[in-house]
């Protein structure tokens, strides 16, 4: 049995089985933070880019937040699923912290939805060392609403994030 699964390894592709030994290395962290730039980028209708310095500050709150909140590499490749749902359903009024946003919004229903026991909303708060408890359920329920409560996560789509990372 494979512990993330509680299937026979077998009955999985490798590709699920080496995504579920993924490491948070800087290269995966790269990739989170690229993918949701991405989505951001193209709700803002595809015009707006970040500089230099907003993109190397969001990647230091990714970076701070999964070493804080050491979630395990099932929630990584949920909330990689979750920010891909939400691409084209995402609507950014303003890109003033939507990076930070769709990133925490994705990552906290993600380790609610595959844990029994994670951290609560003012955990949270204090793993990003920016948004207070209240912030934190304010994005959780726009996050939701965004993807429309469609939590289910395939092998497939788990599997679509392989080659990037």
């Amino acid at each position: 049995l494979h512990p993330a699964s509680l299937l026979n390894s077998t009955s999985h592709s490798p590709a699920l089985l080496q995504l579920l030994d993924l490491e948070l290395t800087p290269p995966v962290i790269e990739y989170i933070v690229d993918c949701v730039a991405e989505t951001v980028h193209y709700s803002l209708g595809g015009t707006h880019s970040y500089s230099e310095p907003v993109y190397y500050k969001f990647t230091g709150l990714v970076t701070t937040v999964l070493a804080r909140s050491e979630v395990p590499p099932t929630t990584l490749l949920t909330t990689l699923v979750y920010i891909a749902r939400a691409r084209a359903h995402l609507v950014v009024p303003s890109d003033k912290w939507a990076l930070e946003r769709v990133f925490l919004g994705a990552l906290i229903v993600a380790s609610k939805y595959t844990h029994d026991s994670t951290l609560r909303n003012k955990h949270w708060a204090r793993c990003t060392g920016v948004f207070s408890a209240r912030d934190i359920g304010k994005i959780e329920r726009e996050f939701l609403a965004v993807v429309d409560w469609q939590l289910s996560v395939s092998e497939a789509d788990l599997v679509d994030h392989h080659e990037g990372l």
